[in-house]
């Protein structure tokens, strides 16, 4: 690795085993629309092959676990059933009821995709004394105004991580997309619709660790 940036790109993918596929409450139509809607696409598309092993990409649809959201009992999406387990879609029709032996499966995928995300920054930071980390996302309007009633959302929404948010390297990072975007008739907002950016378990609550942690939701509307 040449620099010390990670790119995750954490709800790109669309498999989900058969055998849970199987399980499912609704009709395999039904499930794959609403694969395909609550997929982050386009988004791979945007690294360029140099950049391709700085990547950390989860090979599961979010359907079957989502690697970004809390286990411990104080994640907010767990009230819509689209926890780190999804028992509900975006309609909030049930959509899957996992039995234990699932359950058991998914944080055994779960913990597997953070403690590489753990081993890849400490790497990082044992080599150059920081990491960026991208977290890349897409969203649609139609998603967020169905799940949370937003509207008036930006092309490209900028999350901040609070732990490096007031860093001066957040800031240059802060102001190179935003330069980038206006040079390219894009729209930005700060932490709207989403907020946050991950930070790996292992540095999770920690200051001064090196990590700047941005992430960026781009608007499905202009990667069509």
């Amino acid at each position: 690795m040449k620099n010390d940036l990670l790119i995750h790109i954490p709800h790109s993918s669309l498999y989900i085993p058969e055998d849970y596929r199987k399980t499912a409450l609704i009709s395999p139509d039904e499930l794959e629309e609403e694969n395909q809607f609550m997929r982050d696409s386009g988004v791979r598309e945007l690294v360029p092959e140099a950049l391709m092993e700085n990547a950390l990409i989860f090979p599961y649809s979010r359907l079957y676990c989502d690697v970004e959201r809390f286990r411990d009992g104080s994640e907010p999406m767990d009230a819509r059933g689209m926890g780190y387990i999804y028992t509900r879609d975006s309609r909030g029709r049930e959509i899957f009821r996992p039995d234990a032996a699932h359950r058991a499966e998914v944080d055994r995928v779960y913990e597997a995709h953070h403690r590489e995300l753990d081993e890849r920054v400490s790497a990082i930071i044992s080599e150059f004394g920081s990491c960026l980390i991208i977290d890349l996302h897409s969203y649609s309007d139609e998603a967020v105004d169905r799940l949370f009633g937003y509207t008036g959302c930006p092309d490209v929404c900028i999350g901040l991580d609070a732990s490096s948010a007031g860093s001066a390297r957040c800031r240059r990072v802060i102001s190179i997309i935003k330069k980038t975007c206006r040079s390219l008739g894009l729209s930005t907002m700060t932490d709207y619709p989403y907020k946050g950016s991950i930070v790996p378990n292992r540095f999770y609550g920690r200051s001064d660790t090196g990590i700047v942690s941005v992430m960026l939701e781009i608007n499905k509307r202009i990667l069509v």
